[in-house]
This record gives structure tokens, C-alpha cells and sequence, in this order.
């Protein structure tokens, strides 16, 4: 795990970037209608054109006058950020990945790891607290939507890596022909888990406001969900294709010198990646 941990943090950080990219193309056209509107609703009830005659009468929203490109930027580094975290969290499932499973290949491991860092960390999470576009919201309920959020990505994470370890004991533990009974116990006992965090802590979801298209909303959500989604596998695939890159010299059966004329040794060595 440590030597994957430095290559997976940096490509985090690339990964992000290259997300947020993509979120500036698709993402934050969506986050301008809304914000559009939103000016429109509470200061003029009207539509654009007639904000921007009015500008002078009475100033706008902050959120309607904030330059986008302070915002992308935010976005960007934003996105660098949660890259270093996810590769973190993708770093530590790897790992657990390699032991429960040592007969699967590197790239199998950051597959399944990528997949179930998105599920466990990003899909389930907006499921249980579907996102807004920003500024969608009571301020009053910010901290308490804030830390519910926090803990129940902390639960579902660890669930994951619990079920995760639990695959490993019994591949190590059982005989092939009694595996898969306990393959369902697991899988039944994290379906409890995840269940009970669902309706265990509550959604404080705030009411859409009346302006606000519920396509609009759609559109925000499966944006985001997608860039997650790369986001993740991106970390995955990135950090073990460039691992390989890297080792693509290194042969399992390396010559060494020195042996004198004639002889030749050869030495058995594992993969990196396997290690």
C-alpha cells in the first residue's frame, strides 16, 4: 500500500482537475441558470433583461453578481482536494482488495476498489441527501445537512471496507464449496447496515423552491454523479496504469551480471503491484 499511496495522491490531484473540467462544461452552465433565476425571483420577479435595466435602481443578490470565474477556479481546487482524499480512501480499499483476493490481477483490484469507493462514498451519500445546485437551501440547516452528510460517508465508507476484510477471512478461512453461503451472510449483513444508516439518521432536505425547474435539478444531480464516477475510476485506473508504466522494464526473470562467462542466474521476483 505504501507504494501505491504517493502515485494514487497525485493522481488524485490530476484526476480532480481533469473533472473539473468537466463539471465547468456541463456543471456550471446548469449552476448559472440557477443562479439566473434565482436573481430573477427575489429581486424583480421578472426575467434577466429586466435585472440588468434595473441594476442601477437596486444592487442584485452577492450570488448573482459574483463573478463565475472565481468560482470555477474554487471548483477546481475544490475538486483537486476531494481527488487527494479519494485517492486516500481508493488507497486503503486496494490494499484490502490485494489481500482478500491475491488470485485477481492489479487492474481487477483498482476496479472493484474504484466501484466500490464511488458507492460507498458518492453514490449512496447523494441518494440519502440528493444535491441542489448551490445556494438551494435554508442557511438554517446548512451544519445540520453538513454533518449528517460527514457521518454518514464515514459509516458507509467503513461498511464497505468491514465487507471488504469479511471476503478476505472467508477466502482464507473456507473451502471453496462453502463460500458463497457465506458470500450472502456478508452481503445480507451489509444490506442490514446500509438500511439502517438510511433511515437511522435523518434526510434534512430543505423544500425546492417554486422557481426552481425540476429538470434543472436533474440535470445538476446526474452531472454530478457523473463526474464522481470518473472522478473515481479515473484514480483507479490512472494509478495502476501509470504504476505499470513505470515497472514496464522490470521482467520477472531479471539477468544478472558478473556471474562470469557463460553463466547466467536467474532470479524470481514478484510484481510491484502484487506486493
Amino acid at each position: 500500500m505504501t507504494r501505491i499511496l504517493p502515485t494514487a495522491l497525485v493522481m488524485g490531484v490530476i484526476v480532480g482537475l481533469l473533472v473539473a473540467a468537466y463539471m465547468n462544461v456541463f456543471n456550471v452552465p446548469v449552476m448559472e441558470w440557477a443562479i439566473a433565476l434565482e436573481g430573477c425571483d427575489i429581486d424583480r420577479a421578472g426575467c434577466a433583461a429586466q435585472l440588468a435595466a434595473a441594476e442601477d435602481e437596486a444592487p442584485l443578490p452577492l450570488s448573482f453578481l459574483t463573478s463565475l470565474g472565481g468560482q470555477r477556479i474554487g471548483m477546481s481546487v475544490g475538486l483537486a482536494v476531494v481527488g487527494v482524499l479519494c485517492a486516500a480512501v481508493f488507497t486503503g480499499l486496494y490494499h484490502l482488495m490485494r489481500n482478500a483476493t491475491p488470485g485477481w490481477n492489479p487492474w481487477a483490484w483498482a476496479a472493484v476498489a474504484g466501484l466500490l469507493g464511488f458507492w460507498g462514498v458518492s453514490l449512496y451519500t447523494q441518494i440519502k441527501f440528493p444535491l441542489n445546485p448551490p445556494g438551494i437551501g435554508s442557511e438554517g440547516t446548512l451544519l445540520a445537512r453538513q454533518g449528517f452528510q460527514f457521518l454518514f460517508i464515514a459509516v458507509s465508507t467503513l461498511s464497505v471496507a468491514v465487507v471488504v476484510y469479511g471476503v478476505g477471512v472467508v477466502n482464507r478461512t473456507s473451502a471453496a464449496s462453502g463460500r458463497w453461503l457465506r458470500y450472502g451472510g456478508i452481503g445480507f449483513a451489509y444490506t442490514v447496515v446500509a438500511l439502517l444508516l438510511a433511515f437511522a439518521l435523518p434526510g434534512v432536505r430543505d423544500a425546492a423552491p417554486d422557481w426552481l425547474p425540476p429538470e434543472l435539478t436533474i440535470m445538476f444531480r446526474t452531472f454530478t454523479a457523473g463526474g464522481h464516477f470518473l472522478l473515481w475510476m479515473g484514480i483507479a485506473f490512472a494509478t495502476i496504469g501509470y504504476r505499470y508504466y513505470r515497472e514496464r522494464d522490470v521482467h520477472a526473470y531479471p539477468q544478472v551480471s558478473g556471474l562470469g562467462p557463460g553463466h547466467v542466474r536467474l532470479i524470481r521476483c514478484s510484481h510491484p503491484l502484487t506486493r
